[in-house]
């Protein structure tokens, strides 16, 4: 039985992948995780200037990263859209 669950599963992959919707779709997702862990990892690597600095505090207090954050934000979910309505309008 369970050898039967197992080719089952298996040629349900095999048929999903060769669906190139399908496809782009798990393409799209690891490129999604692969540019956020490599954000994440820029802002781990640069985040121990940033708090170290004395003109980063007075930018803090004053509202100043927070204006960045949300510009990089704003940026970033901008080039998600259109890499989504790209992914979209090709298949």
């Amino acid at each position: 039985m369970p050898a039967l669950i197992w080719t089952a599963l298996t040629s349900a992959f095999a048929f999903l992948v060769k669906h190139p919707f399908v496809l782009k779709m798990m393409i799209f997702a690891i490129f999604t995780s692969l540019v956020l862990t490599a954000l994440d990892f820029m802002f781990d690597m640069v985040r121990p200037y940033m708090v170290s600095n004395s003109i980063f505090v007075l930018a803090s207090y004053l509202g100043l990263l927070q204006a960045i954050s949300l510009y990089i934000t704003i940026i970033i979910a901008g080039f998600g859209v259109k890499q989504v309505l790209a992914f979209v309008r090709s298949t």
